[in-house]
Protein backbone atom coordinates (compact mmCIF):
# COMPACT_ATOMS: atom_id res chain seq x y z
CA UNK A 1 0.00 0.00 0.00
CA UNK A 2 3.16 2.38 0.37
CA UNK A 3 2.49 2.82 -3.51
CA UNK A 4 0.01 5.29 -2.95
CA UNK A 5 2.53 7.18 -1.28
CA UNK A 6 4.70 6.92 -4.04
CA UNK A 7 3.05 7.77 -6.71
CA UNK A 8 1.41 11.08 -4.65
CA UNK A 9 5.12 12.08 -4.69
CA UNK A 10 5.66 11.07 -8.39
CA UNK A 11 2.58 13.34 -9.18
CA UNK A 12 4.28 16.47 -6.88
CA UNK A 13 7.60 16.53 -8.54
CA UNK A 14 7.03 16.46 -12.22
CA UNK A 15 5.75 19.90 -11.32
CA UNK A 16 9.33 20.67 -10.82
CA UNK A 17 10.57 19.04 -13.54
CA UNK A 18 9.37 22.17 -15.72
CA UNK A 19 11.98 23.90 -15.01
CA UNK A 20 14.27 21.85 -16.66
CA UNK A 21 13.08 23.10 -20.66
CA UNK A 22 14.48 25.88 -22.09
CA UNK A 23 10.71 26.51 -23.18
CA UNK A 24 8.53 25.29 -20.76
CA UNK A 25 5.64 23.45 -22.61
CA UNK A 26 2.43 24.75 -22.56
CA UNK A 27 1.23 21.85 -20.09
CA UNK A 28 3.41 22.88 -17.74
CA UNK A 29 1.76 25.91 -15.61
CA UNK A 30 4.26 27.58 -13.51
CA UNK A 31 3.86 28.85 -10.71
CA UNK A 32 5.23 32.31 -9.30
CA UNK A 33 6.61 33.00 -5.46
CA UNK A 34 4.00 34.33 -4.48
CA UNK A 35 2.26 32.84 -0.75
CA UNK A 36 -0.97 34.05 -1.57
CA UNK A 37 -1.48 32.06 -4.97
CA UNK A 38 1.05 29.40 -4.90
CA UNK A 39 -1.39 26.81 -3.24
CA UNK A 40 -3.99 26.83 -6.07
CA UNK A 41 -1.37 27.29 -8.62
CA UNK A 42 0.30 24.08 -7.61
CA UNK A 43 -3.01 22.03 -7.53
CA UNK A 44 -4.31 23.43 -10.60
CA UNK A 45 -0.49 22.69 -12.16
CA UNK A 46 -0.65 19.05 -11.10
CA UNK A 47 -4.65 19.13 -12.43
CA UNK A 48 -3.50 20.21 -15.76
CA UNK A 49 -0.95 17.85 -16.27
CA UNK A 50 -3.25 14.68 -15.27
CA UNK A 51 -3.74 13.84 -19.11
CA UNK A 52 0.15 13.94 -19.38
CA UNK A 53 0.69 12.13 -16.43
CA UNK A 54 -1.68 9.10 -17.63
CA UNK A 55 -0.14 9.03 -20.51
CA UNK A 56 3.37 8.95 -19.47
CA UNK A 57 5.32 12.13 -20.28
CA UNK A 58 8.57 10.79 -22.12
CA UNK A 59 10.38 13.94 -22.49
CA UNK A 60 10.48 14.56 -18.55
CA UNK A 61 11.28 10.70 -18.21
CA UNK A 62 7.90 10.41 -16.20
CA UNK A 63 6.38 7.29 -17.10
CA UNK A 64 2.69 6.37 -17.38
CA UNK A 65 0.08 6.52 -14.56
CA UNK A 66 -2.15 4.07 -16.41
CA UNK A 67 -0.80 1.32 -15.43
CA UNK A 68 2.32 2.74 -13.34
CA UNK A 69 5.06 -0.07 -13.17
CA UNK A 70 7.47 -0.43 -10.09
CA UNK A 71 10.63 -2.63 -10.85
CA UNK A 72 11.48 -3.44 -7.70
CA UNK A 73 11.12 -2.62 -3.92
CA UNK A 74 13.07 -4.19 -1.04
CA UNK A 75 11.94 -4.30 2.28
CA UNK A 76 14.73 -6.09 5.62
CA UNK A 77 14.28 -5.35 8.96
CA UNK A 78 14.87 -6.84 12.80
CA UNK A 79 12.54 -4.37 14.05
CA UNK A 80 9.27 -5.52 15.61
CA UNK A 81 9.72 -8.74 13.61
CA UNK A 82 12.34 -9.97 11.60
CA UNK A 83 10.84 -9.33 8.00
CA UNK A 84 12.79 -10.15 4.30
CA UNK A 85 10.75 -9.12 1.37
CA UNK A 86 10.49 -7.83 -1.99
CA UNK A 87 7.99 -6.69 -4.86
CA UNK A 88 9.02 -6.72 -8.33
CA UNK A 89 7.73 -5.98 -11.82
CA UNK A 90 4.53 -4.41 -9.92
CA UNK A 91 2.19 -3.28 -12.02
CA UNK A 92 -0.70 -0.69 -10.32
CA UNK A 93 -4.00 0.13 -11.83
CA UNK A 94 -6.15 3.29 -10.76
CA UNK A 95 -3.80 5.78 -10.16
CA UNK A 96 -4.82 8.08 -12.58
CA UNK A 97 -7.70 8.62 -10.90
CA UNK A 98 -6.50 10.39 -8.03
CA UNK A 99 -8.08 13.11 -6.31
CA UNK A 100 -5.94 16.04 -4.78
CA UNK A 101 -7.42 16.49 -1.24
CA UNK A 102 -4.78 19.34 0.12
CA UNK A 103 -2.06 21.23 -0.99
CA UNK A 104 -0.09 23.50 1.02
CA UNK A 105 3.84 25.58 0.40
CA UNK A 106 5.21 27.71 2.35
CA UNK A 107 7.39 29.82 0.89
CA UNK A 108 9.09 31.06 3.93
CA UNK A 109 10.72 27.54 4.95
CA UNK A 110 10.08 26.28 1.46
CA UNK A 111 7.96 23.34 3.06
CA UNK A 112 4.95 21.27 1.68
CA UNK A 113 2.25 19.55 3.25
CA UNK A 114 -0.33 17.63 1.08
CA UNK A 115 -3.04 15.15 1.02
CA UNK A 116 -3.74 12.59 -1.68
CA UNK A 117 -6.80 10.07 -2.23
CA UNK A 118 -6.65 6.95 -4.59
CA UNK A 119 -9.74 5.83 -4.50
CA UNK A 120 -9.09 2.26 -5.41
CA UNK A 121 -5.97 0.86 -6.49
CA UNK A 122 -5.36 -2.63 -8.09
CA UNK A 123 -1.53 -4.80 -7.87
CA UNK A 124 -0.35 -7.28 -9.96
CA UNK A 125 2.97 -8.66 -9.67
CA UNK A 126 5.71 -10.94 -7.93
CA UNK A 127 6.76 -11.02 -4.41
CA UNK A 128 9.32 -12.82 -1.90
CA UNK A 129 8.55 -13.12 1.52
CA UNK A 130 9.97 -14.30 5.02
CA UNK A 131 8.70 -13.05 7.87
CA UNK A 132 5.75 -13.59 10.56
CA UNK A 133 2.27 -12.15 11.32
CA UNK A 134 1.38 -12.71 14.78
CA UNK A 135 1.96 -16.00 15.04
CA UNK A 136 2.11 -17.36 11.65
CA UNK A 137 5.48 -17.53 9.82
CA UNK A 138 4.85 -16.61 6.19
CA UNK A 139 7.62 -17.70 3.85
CA UNK A 140 7.03 -17.88 -0.28
CA UNK A 141 7.34 -16.25 -3.31
CA UNK A 142 4.97 -16.04 -6.30
CA UNK A 143 2.25 -13.86 -7.78
CA UNK A 144 1.26 -10.54 -5.62
CA UNK A 145 -2.62 -9.34 -6.31
CA UNK A 146 -4.05 -6.90 -3.81
CA UNK A 147 -6.75 -4.38 -4.15
CA UNK A 148 -6.95 -1.53 -1.71
CA UNK A 149 -9.77 1.52 -1.48
CA UNK A 150 -9.59 4.91 -0.33
CA UNK A 151 -5.88 4.84 -0.05
CA UNK A 152 -5.06 8.63 1.57
CA UNK A 153 -1.47 9.80 1.74
CA UNK A 154 -0.06 12.36 3.73
CA UNK A 155 2.87 13.96 3.28
CA UNK A 156 5.76 16.73 4.52
CA UNK A 157 8.51 17.81 2.21
CA UNK A 158 11.11 19.80 3.68
CA UNK A 159 13.76 21.89 2.10
CA UNK A 160 16.76 25.03 2.48
CA UNK A 161 18.34 27.21 0.85
CA UNK A 162 21.91 27.16 -0.71
CA UNK A 163 24.16 29.25 -1.83
CA UNK A 164 26.46 28.30 -4.92
CA UNK A 165 28.90 30.06 -6.92
CA UNK A 166 26.37 33.37 -6.27
CA UNK A 167 23.26 31.58 -6.86
CA UNK A 168 20.63 30.31 -4.37
CA UNK A 169 19.06 26.90 -4.81
CA UNK A 170 16.89 24.69 -2.46
CA UNK A 171 17.75 21.04 -1.45
CA UNK A 172 15.15 18.96 0.15
CA UNK A 173 16.46 17.50 3.24
CA UNK A 174 13.49 15.48 4.60
CA UNK A 175 10.11 13.50 3.08
CA UNK A 176 7.86 11.60 5.18
CA UNK A 177 4.37 10.17 4.86
CA UNK A 178 1.36 8.89 6.49
CA UNK A 179 -0.77 6.83 5.33
CA UNK A 180 -4.41 5.95 5.51
CA UNK A 181 -6.12 2.96 3.94
CA UNK A 182 -9.82 2.39 4.41
CA UNK A 183 -9.30 -1.24 3.54
CA UNK A 184 -7.52 -3.82 0.93
CA UNK A 185 -7.52 -7.22 0.59
CA UNK A 186 -4.03 -9.32 -0.97
CA UNK A 187 -3.63 -12.68 -1.95
CA UNK A 188 -0.41 -14.33 -2.30
CA UNK A 189 0.40 -17.30 -4.37
CA UNK A 190 3.33 -19.90 -3.55
CA UNK A 191 3.84 -19.87 0.55
CA UNK A 192 4.89 -23.18 2.20
CA UNK A 193 6.09 -23.61 -1.62
CA UNK A 194 2.83 -24.12 -3.01
CA UNK A 195 1.00 -25.97 -0.92
CA UNK A 196 -2.85 -24.75 -1.48
CA UNK A 197 -4.63 -25.72 1.68
CA UNK A 198 -1.85 -24.32 3.97
CA UNK A 199 -1.46 -20.85 1.21
CA UNK A 200 -5.64 -20.34 1.17
CA UNK A 201 -5.87 -20.89 4.96
CA UNK A 202 -2.37 -18.28 5.64
CA UNK A 203 -3.94 -15.71 3.20
CA UNK A 204 -7.35 -16.13 4.97
CA UNK A 205 -5.20 -14.98 7.75
CA UNK A 206 -3.77 -12.33 6.74
CA UNK A 207 -6.44 -10.53 5.31
CA UNK A 208 -8.55 -11.05 8.67
CA UNK A 209 -5.49 -9.64 10.77
CA UNK A 210 -5.02 -7.28 7.24
CA UNK A 211 -4.45 -3.82 10.05
CA UNK A 212 -1.84 -6.06 11.46
CA UNK A 213 -0.06 -7.41 8.42
CA UNK A 214 0.16 -3.35 7.43
CA UNK A 215 1.37 -2.42 10.58
CA UNK A 216 4.22 -4.43 10.37
CA UNK A 217 5.35 -4.20 7.00
CA UNK A 218 4.25 -0.63 6.31
CA UNK A 219 6.98 1.76 8.52
CA UNK A 220 10.08 0.01 6.99
CA UNK A 221 8.13 0.24 2.87
CA UNK A 222 7.31 4.10 3.81
CA UNK A 223 11.23 5.33 5.29
CA UNK A 224 12.58 3.16 1.78
CA UNK A 225 10.26 4.83 -0.66
CA UNK A 226 11.24 8.10 0.68
CA UNK A 227 14.68 7.78 0.97
CA UNK A 228 14.26 6.59 -3.09
CA UNK A 229 11.98 10.16 -3.98
CA UNK A 230 14.07 12.40 -1.40
CA UNK A 231 17.02 11.04 -3.53
CA UNK A 232 15.10 11.70 -6.93
CA UNK A 233 13.99 14.77 -6.23
CA UNK A 234 17.58 16.86 -5.21
CA UNK A 235 18.50 15.41 -8.54
CA UNK A 236 16.15 17.21 -10.13
CA UNK A 237 16.73 20.55 -8.23
CA UNK A 238 20.24 20.22 -8.00
CA UNK A 239 21.26 22.31 -11.04
CA UNK A 240 18.10 24.43 -10.92
CA UNK A 241 18.94 28.52 -9.19
CA UNK A 242 15.51 28.66 -7.33
CA UNK A 243 14.75 32.40 -9.27
CA UNK A 244 14.31 29.50 -12.38
CA UNK A 245 12.68 27.32 -10.44
CA UNK A 246 10.13 29.36 -8.29
CA UNK A 247 10.44 32.91 -10.33
CA UNK A 248 9.49 35.91 -8.38
CA UNK A 249 5.82 37.64 -8.55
Amino acid sequence: MVYCFSLFSLVVFCVIHGALFAQIPDYIKVCKREQSTINECVKSSIEKLRPNLIAGIPELNVPSLEPFYIPEILAVSGELVPLKASGKDVKVSGAGNFTIKSISVDLDTFTLRGRVRFPRLHLDGRYNLDTQILIVPLRGEGNLVANAVKCDADILLKSQRTMRDGKEYVKFTSLNVDLTIKDYRIRLDGLFNGNKALGDATNEAINQNRDEFLKTTQPYLEKTVAKILLDAANKIVANIPLDELLPEA
